[in-house]
């Protein structure tokens, strides 16, 4: 009988999903979770600090999570099911986000509850880690990054709620004039090519080399699209947005 006891219990532990032996557990400081440990100390306690006073004022709550790797998971999935193992965010309202970043994958996603939906849409949330996470994550500088992407999340999640004290600004990448000079070269190529059709005596019906005419003919190349990756008992649902650096 005994014999047969441990091997139901060896094959019980051998069948667990695999989900649940990959995910990592709450630390007990729960607003931060650095597995990955490239959060600085002075991060970490500001995290704490500030989510734990959101979370009291508004029943809301904030959670960074790193981790070295995904186990061989894909993020979605593995964020989503952190957040539902973890419960962040009020269990009637669902209102928890979560920050999570893989180190080894260099990937991020924002895990967004029901309730904070309307505020953090996966279109906003994805160009939030544009503008203020991902250009620090390229250059490895993973706690600036963190912190300063927790600054604005932070600050649309409380001015939704009203809670407007102690709001720290985020620093805003400006890509204004990187738009303005791309904008700028491209119409001067485009300029130059024209030019050099004139000048070669290009026209619609071919073009003239040597005294003679010759005729174009026609190709088609497919294109290709890029675009980002597609994140107190809350359970997720709201959608999310991640990406790669």
């Amino acid at each position: 009988m005994k014999k047969k006891l441990i091997i139901y219990l060896l094959v019980s532990f051998l069948l667990l999903p695999t989900t649940v032996l990959a995910l990592v557990k709450p630390t007990k400081e729960f607003y931060v979770n650095d597995y990955a440990d490239i959060l600085s100390e002075e991060t970490e306690n500001y995290i704490v600090q500030k989510s734990s006073a959101l979370h009291k004022q508004t029943k809301a709550q904030i959670v960074v999570v790193t981790v070295k790797n995904l186990e061989g998971r894909d993020l979605e999935s593995y964020a989503t099911d952190l957040f539902r193992s973890f419960g962040i965010g009020d269990k009637k309202e669902n209102n928890g986000l979560l920050l999570l970043v893989s180190l080894e994958e260099r990937q991020s996603r924002i895990e967004v509850g029901y309730g904070l939906e309307g505020v953090l849409p996966d279109a906003k949330t994805g160009r939030f880690q544009d503008t203020y996470m991902i250009p620090y994550f390229k250059e490895d500088n993973f706690d600036e990054g963190m912190l300063n992407g927790y600054k604005a999340f932070y600050k649309e999640v409380a001015t939704f709620y009203g809670y407007t004290e102690d709001i720290d600004e985020p620093i805003e990448e400006d890509t204004s004039q990187i738009i303005e000079i791309v904008a700028i070269v491209m119409y001067v190529g485009i300029i130059i090519i024209v030019i050099g059709f004139i000048k070669n005596g290009r026209g619609p019906g071919g073009f003239y080399y040597g005294g003679r005419s010759y005729r174009g003919g026609s190709s088609s190349r497919g294109g290709f699209s890029s675009g980002g990756f597609s994140g107190g008992g809350g359970f997720s649902g709201g959608g999310g947005s991640s990406r790669g650096f």
